[in-house]
């Protein structure tokens, strides 16, 4: 059964806005508060009593706790109809693509005869292009520099003139990581975001005329200037010199010139997918809000603060724009900012990664949806990857299992899931099951499929 969103809400959020998460233009859910087929009175008594009490008249909001109690409790798996398996990534453990082949296995090793569809996913940041390519997406391999001035060899995925980067295999935290170790207030000082402009110019080259950038993972908090002056713009100190790498560098700033910029932006479509809703400066911008996770301390966040306030000063009159109060400038270190002052709009990450999957519909067609991430805890449920699978799984009446590392959901919320299962239930020590997390997942998930089948 394939149900459809209201022709009234799709795309748009209740405040109109385009690109929400659950309101995307790929997207087909309606508003969370009025399900359509499983919370709909005359289409829950032909599933059984027990659905009666979620509503009595077609069309009337639903509460949250009859929600949970409508679809966690009385669901259950469709034995005949596929498997869809979208698991965030176990970080530090298991990328989403490991994490949903070790699910499948599980499965398959339960009920061989099971279709098993896996989606691997992301929100933007690390995984991005690994989700795309499993969606079809073609593999472009280009070298770049990385947020310390290494060397890196990284892919982008491409189909037709589409292209889809990923700031965090360039010149990420995870990567500075692996090359220098831990971040350090040095580090997060000079680390540079030159990497993805590098790669953006790549893909220029390719022919690319529509580039989403997943911003999610950076490792600097230059406000793009690296990027931008990997793509022909010339930031400059008082005497004319190239400025410093990195935030520090910034500081430096006298003097902006774009005329150098890559003519090839000027046909291009920039999107920045990302779920920041930061700005880029302030109590909530870039540097003060994400800058420590970066290595910068105390001092150093007043460091990039200045520089970033510096930067948008020259860059904003130079354009005729101010972004810096934009939800989502923060982003990236303020890379966010930098491709807006590009032209680039802004779209949800995990909105955009579900659409290119079609996730809505091979969903729509499952028996049962299986979603979650290395910790289930009181975020997971307000808007991060799973809550949002589970969403779309929910407006299509699909029962939906949790599969987690750890389990920190509130007693009270744990009614979302129809099942979850927590790999710190069988391997309580966290390195062993870090460690291990893609064989112990497969046999947990084996373990639970033979308890639903009786076997």
């Amino acid at each position: 059964m394939t149900i459809r969103g209201h022709p009234q809400h799709e795309g748009k959020n209740t405040q109109g806005q385009v690109g929400a998460i659950h309101h995307d233009p790929e997207f087909t859910g309606c508003d969370e508060k009025y399900r359509h087929c499983a919370c709909r009175g005359e289409k829950v008594r032909a599933w059984g009593p027990r659905r009666e009490k979620c509503l009595s008249r077609w069309g009337e909001p639903v509460s949250g706790h009859d929600m949970l109690a409508c679809h966690a409790e009385s669901m259950r798996p469709d034995p005949n109809a596929p498997v869809v398996v979208a698991v965030d990534s176990f970080k530090g453990s298991l990328s989403s693509g490991k994490a949903c082949r070790a699910v499948q296995r599980g499965f398959s090793a339960a009920d061989p005869d099971r279709e098993v569809i896996t989606i691997p996913v992301a929100d933007g940041g690390e995984g991005t292009v690994e989700a795309v390519l499993a969606a079809g997406w073609n593999a472009v391999t280009v070298k770049c520099h990385g947020a310390t001035g290494d060397l890196a060899e990284v892919d982008y995925a491409m189909r037709d003139h589409h292209a889809v980067i990923e700031m965090a295999t360039c010149c990420g935290l995870e990567r500075a990581d692996r090359v220098s170790g831990p971040p350090t207030p040095r580090r997060g000082l000079v680390a540079s975001s030159r990497g993805l402009g590098e790669v953006i110019a790549a893909a220029l080259r390719k022919g690319a005329t529509d580039i989403t950038v997943g911003v999610g993972g950076s490792a600097s908090t230059d406000g793009g200037a690296g990027m931008l002056e990997a793509l022909g713009a010339r930031l400059l100190d008082k005497n004319l010199a190239p400025i410093s790498p990195g935030a520090a560098g910034l500081t430096e700033l006298s003097r902006l010139d774009l005329s150098g910029l890559n003519r090839k932006l000027a046909g291009a479509n920039l999107t920045v997918a990302c779920d920041v809703t930061s700005p880029l400066l302030g109590p909530e911008g870039a540097a003060a809000v994400f800058g420590p996770q970066k290595g910068l301390d105390y001092e150093g966040v007043g460091v990039a603060e200045a520089g970033l306030t510096r930067f948008a000063d020259l860059m904003e009159p130079a354009i005729g724009t101010a972004y810096r109060d934009d939800p989502g400038s923060g982003a990236a270190g303020g890379v966010g900012w930098a491709l807006r002052c590009l032209g680039a709009k802004y779209r949800p990450g995990a909105a955009a990664v579900l659409g290119w999957a079609k996730a809505v519909s091979k969903i729509s067609e499952a028996g049962l949806v299986v979603t979650g991430e290395g910790r289930l805890d009181g975020q997971t449920l307000l808007g991060k990857l799973p809550d949002t699978i589970r969403k779309i799984a929910l407006d299509a009446g699909v029962p939906v299992w949790a599969v987690c590392g750890k389990c920190d959901l509130p007693e009270d919320k744990r009614g979302a899931f129809q099942r979850i299962i927590c790999l710190s239930s069988t391997e309580p020590d966290p390195e062993v099951s870090m460690a291990q997390a893609g064989l112990l997942l497969s046999q947990a998930v084996e373990r639970a499929v033979r308890e639903e089948l009786g076997r």
